[in-house]
C-alpha cells in the first residue's frame, strides 16, 4: 500500500495541541499501516512531531554522504555542528581535503599526540551507539578504527589495523545492542581473494573474535535489538541468493532463516538498497530502497520527478515479508544523507513517520503510520504506558528498575 492510499483528511491544518487528541482517537480503531496524521515539514518541526511522541524530529540534511555525514551518523541530526552552512569549519584547511565531520572529531576528541606525532587522521564516523563512537582512522596510509567516548570526550583505544587505506564508501559498521561487540564490513586483504568480509571485534579487549567471507559485496546488516550480541539480520548473506534477507547467529555465522525474495521485481538488491534496520521493539525489519544514481540536479531544481522510495517490512523472527510502503522524495540516492528519506519511529515504537513529496508540489510533507503491534502482552502494555506518559517522565515512575528499563527499550541483559 502506498503512502497516498490512506489519506483520510487534511490534518496539516491542526495545531500541535490537537495532534495528541487526534492520534489517541484514531489509534484505537485504526488498522496496522493506517495513516494517522499528515502535516507539512514546517509544522512537523514546529511541534507536530514532538506532540506525536517522536523524539527524533530532524528529517532533512544538506550534508553529503561519506563527506559531511555517514550512513550511521548525521552531524546535523546529532547536533554537533551545522553542515548546512557553506563556510569551512576551519579556514586554514581546505574543504576538499578534509570534511567537517572528520574535522570535528579530530580537533575535539583525538589526543594531540596521536594526530600530530603519530600522524592519525579521522576519515569518518563508522558507527555509534549512545555516547560511544567508532571512527575510521588512517595512519601512514593504513586504515584503523578508534573508540571514542563522547560523554567523557576521551579516546578509549584503537583496533582493527589494516595493511591498506580504505575509502569511506567501502566500510560499514555497527555496535551490538549491549555495547560489547562491533561488527564491521570491509574489503578482504587475503592474497588472491576479492570481495568483502565481516569482522567481529570485542570492544573491551579490541580483539578480532571471528570473520565471515560474504558472497556479495553489497550486503548490509543490522543487530537485533532484542539480542545481547548474538543475532544479526543480513542481506545477500547466502551464496547464490542476491535478493535475500537472512537472520544469522553470531559468532558462528549460523543462518536461522532466509527470505529469498526481498525485492518483488529485481534479482539483485544492488544498487537500490540503502539501509537495513529493526523497529524499536525488534519485531519488524525494514529494508529501505531508493532509485539509484545521482539525482542532485532534480533535488535542487525540484522541476523534475522525485525519486521512488520503497520501505519493505519483514517479520523480525521469521524474515517473512509483511508489507511495503512506497513514496516519492526529492533526494539523491547516491549523495544525499540517509535521513532525508529514512523513516523514524515514535518513542512508544508503534508509529512510523516518513518525509515525502507529492508529484503535484515540491513541498515536503510528513506522514505518520500505525505499525502492527506484535509480540507478548508485556510489549502491548509497554506501548499503552508510553502512550499515557511523556518520555521524560518514564524514568521517574514508581516502578521497579528492571521494568523502567523495559519501558525504555533496554533489553533484559542490561
Amino acid at each position: 500500500m502506498g503512502a497516498e492510499e490512506s489519506r483520510n483528511g487534511n490534518y496539516g491544518l491542526m495545531g500541535a495541541s490537537a495532534v495528541v487528541a487526534n492520534m489517541n482517537k484514531q489509534v484505537q480503531s485504526a488498522r496496522p499501516w493506517s495513516l494517522l496524521h499528515q502535516c507539512s515539514l514546517d509544522q512537523w518541526n514546529n511541534g507536530h512531531g514532538a506532540a506525536a511522541a517522536f523524539t527524533e524530529t530532524t528529517m532533512t540534511c544538506n550534508g553529503l554522504l561519506f563527506k559531511d555525514c555517514s550512513p550511521a551518523f548525521c552531524i546535523n541530526r546529532q547536533g554537533l555542528l551545522n553542515v548546512n552552512k557553506s563556510e569551512p569549519f576551519f579556514s586554514f584547511r581546505r574543504k576538499s581535503k578534509f570534511t567537517k565531520m572528520a574535522e570535528h572529531f579530530e580537533y575535539n576528541h583525538i589526543p594531540a599526540q596521536l594526530s600530530s606525532i603519530q600522524n592519525f587522521h579521522v576519515q569518518s564516523v563508522l558507527c555509534c551507539q549512545g555516547q560511544i563512537v567508532i571512527l575510521h582512522l588512517v595512519r601512514n596510509l593504513m586504515t584503523q578504527f578508534g573508540i571514542i567516548d563522547l560523554k567523557a570526550s576521551k579516546m578509549l583505544g584503537i583496533f582493527g589495523n589494516q595493511r591498506v587505506e580504505f575509502v569511506n564508501e567501502a566500510l560499514r559498521g555497527e555496535i551490538s545492542p549491549d555495547g560489547t561487540l562491533c561488527l564491521i564490513k570491509l574489503p578482504t586483504l587475503k592474497v588472491g581473494a576479492m570481495g568483502f568480509i565481516l569482522q567481529l571485534y570485542k570492544l573491551s579487549t579490541r580483539e578480532l573474535i571471528s570473520e565471515f567471507t560474504l558472497p556479495f559485496n553489497h550486503a548490509l546488516f543490522v543487530w537485533d535489538p532484542r539480542s545481547c550480541a548474538s543475532r544479526v539480520a543480513v542481506t545477500s548473506f547466502v551464496a547464490g541468493e542476491d535478493n535475500s534477507l537472512s537472520l544469522v547467529r553470531t559468532p558462528a555465522w549460523e543462518v536461522v532463516t532466509t527470505n529469498s525474495r526481498v525485492h518483488d521485481f529485481q534479482a539483485s538488491l544492488n544498487p537500490g538498497l540503502k539501509d537495513l534496520r529493526f523497529s524499536r521493539d525488534g519485531h519488524l525489519i525494514l529494508a529501505v530502497m531508493i532509485t539509484p544514481g545521482c539525482h542532485c540536479k532534480e533535488k535542487k531544481a525540484r522541476r523534475c520527478q522525485p525519486v521512488d522510495v520503497s520501505v519493505y517490512v519483514f517479520d523480525g523472527d521469521t524474515a517473512v515479508t509483511l508489507h511495503c510502503v512506497q513514496y516519492h522524495r526529492y533526494a539523491c540516492g547516491h549523495h544525499s544523507c540517509l535521513i532525508n528519506y529514512m523513516p523514524v519511529f515514535s518513542e512508544c515504537g508503534s508509529r512510523m513517520a516518513i518525509v515525502l513529496n507529492d508529484l503535484e508540489t515540491p513541498i515536503d510533507h510528513v506522514q505518520i503510520y500505525k505499525l502492527p503491534i506484535r509480540g507478548s502482552l508485556q510489549n502491548r502494555c509497554r506501548i499503552r504506558i508510553l502512550h499515557s506518559f511523556p518520555p521524560e517522565t518514564i524514568k521517574h515512575l514508581p516502578l521497579p528498575r528492571k521494568l523502567i528499563k523495559y519501558l525504555r527499550f533496554y533489553p533484559d541483559y542490561l
